[in-house]
C-alpha cells in the first residue's frame, strides 16, 4: 500500500490528470442519475405520497390509471381512486393537469377537507392561476375553485386533488357514466392487481425515459473504466525498467500488483466521493423547472459500479506485470 501511495505523491501531475478525468466521468454519470431520478419522481410523485401499496385496475387498462374505468359501487374494504387527465382554462390561458380524487375522510393521500368543486393544486400549477381563482375543464366546462396547494405530479404535469364528491359531481355535470379509476387495497377481485411501482412504471413515457438514461449511464461507466485501464496500462509500460529493478531486488509481484490496485481504488473512490458531494450541491442550485433529484443511495451505487469495473480493468496491467521478466525489463526489452 505504501508503495502505491508514495508513487502517487511523487508523480502528482500524472495522477492528478488521471484523477480529474475520472472525476469528470463519474460526475457526469451522477448528474445523469440525478436527472433520471428526477424524471422518474416527476412521472409518479403522487403515487410515492400515497400510503398504499396495492392497486386494483381494469384488466384492459395496461396499468394506466387514465385508461381504467371501473363501474361503481366500490367494495367496503377498498378505497376508490378517481384519475382523469384534463385541460383547465383560466381566462385565455390553458394548462394540462391530472385530477386525482379520494374520499373526504381518506387517510391514504393528502387531507381533503374540501367542499364540492374545491381543489388543491401542485405549486407548479400556480402562476397565471392564484389561490381563490376558478378554473374550468375545457371539455365539460365544469368549474373548480383553487383553495390551496399540495405537492403532486403525474406524467410530468401538475396534479389537482379533490374529494370523491367532486368526482361524482363532475361526472354528473359532464354526462359521464359513474366510474372510478382504481380500488386501493388488497382484496380478491376480478380486476388486475398491481403494486405501486408497477403503476408508476406504466405511466406513459416512464419506461422509455429510464431506459434511455440507463443506457447512457452504462456507456459512461464502461468508457470511464476503459479510459482508466488505458491510463494505468500505459503507466505500467513506462515503468517497466523500474519495475524490473524492484523484481530484481526481491520485491514480489504481489506487492507491485497490490500497489497498482491501491492506486486505482484511491483514484476512483476519491473521485466518486467528490462527485457525490458536487452532485448534492448541484441539486440545491438547479431551477425548479428542471426535474433533478439527488438520491444518495443511487449515486453511491453507480460510484461503486465504477469502482468494480475499474478494478476489473486492472487485470490488463496486472497481467503485464505478471509476465514481466526482470532481465528483459532492465535491458529495455519486454514491450
Amino acid at each position: 500500500m505504501n508503495l502505491g501511495l508514495k508513487e502517487m505523491w511523487r508523480q502528482k501531475r500524472k495522477f492528478s490528470l488521471i484523477f480529474v478525468i475520472t472525476l469528470l466521468i463519474v460526475l457526469l454519470s451522477t448528474l445523469i442519475t440525478g436527472l433520471a431520478d428526477g424524471l422518474a419522481y416527476d412521472n409518479g410523485a403522487t403515487f410515492c405520497e400515497l400510503d398504499v401499496e396495492s392497486f386494483q385496475l381494469a384488466d384492459d387498462a395496461d396499468g394506466q390509471l387514465t385508461r381504467s374505468f371501473i363501474e361503481l359501487p366500490t367494495p367496503d374494504a377498498l378505497t376508490p381512486l378517481g384519475v382523469k387527465s384534463m385541460t383547465l382554462v383560466h381566462g385565455t390561458k390553458k394548462q394540462d393537469a391530472t385530477l386525482f380524487t379520494l374520499p373526504k375522510d381518506s387517510t391514504i393521500g393528502p387531507e381533503l377537507d374540501l367542499a364540492v368543486g374545491d381543489v388543491l393544486v401542485d405549486p407548479s400549477f400556480l402562476g397565471d392561476v392564484e389561490i381563490g381563482d376558478t378554473v374550468r375543464d375545457f371539455t365539460s366546462g365544469y368549474a373548480f375553485t383553487v383553495v390551496g396547494t399540495t405537492d403532486g405530479r403525474y406524467s410530468h404535469a401538475p396534479v389537482i386533488w379533490a374529494t370523491q364528491d367532486t368526482w361524482k359531481a363532475f361526472q354528473t355535470s359532464s354526462g359521464q357514466p359513474a366510474y372510478v379509476s382504481a380500488w386501493l387495497g388488497k382484496a380478491d377481485t376480478s380486476l388486475a392487481p398491481m403494486t405501486k411501482q408497477e403503476v408508476v412504471e406504466a405511466v406513459p413515457g416512464y419506461t422509455a425515459e429510464q431506459g434511455t438514461f440507463m443506457m447512457m449511464r452504462g456507456f459512461l461507466l464502461f468508457i470511464g473504466a476503459f479510459i482508466l485501464t488505458a491510463f494505468f496500462y500505459m503507466l505500467t509500460l513506462q515503468k517497466l525498467p523500474e519495475l524490473g529493478i524492484l523484481k530484481a531486488i526481491g520485491i514480489r509481484p504481489r506487492v507491485i500488483g497490490t500497489a497498482l490496485v491501491i492506486q486505482v481504488m484511491v483514484t476512483v473512490l476519491t473521485a466518486s466521493l467528490l462527485a457525490t458531494v458536487l452532485t448534492g450541491l448541484t441539486g440545491t442550485f438547479v431551477p425548479d423547472a428542471i426535474p433533478f433529484r439527488f438520491d444518495l443511495g443511487n449515486v453511491l451505487a453507480y460510484g461503486a459500479i465504477m469502482a468494480v469495473l475499474s478494478l476489473i480493468g486492472t487485470l490488463l496491467p496486472l497481467w503485464k506485470l505478471r509476465r514481466l521478466d526482470a532481465a528483459d525489463a532492465l535491458g529495455g526489452i519486454g514491450q
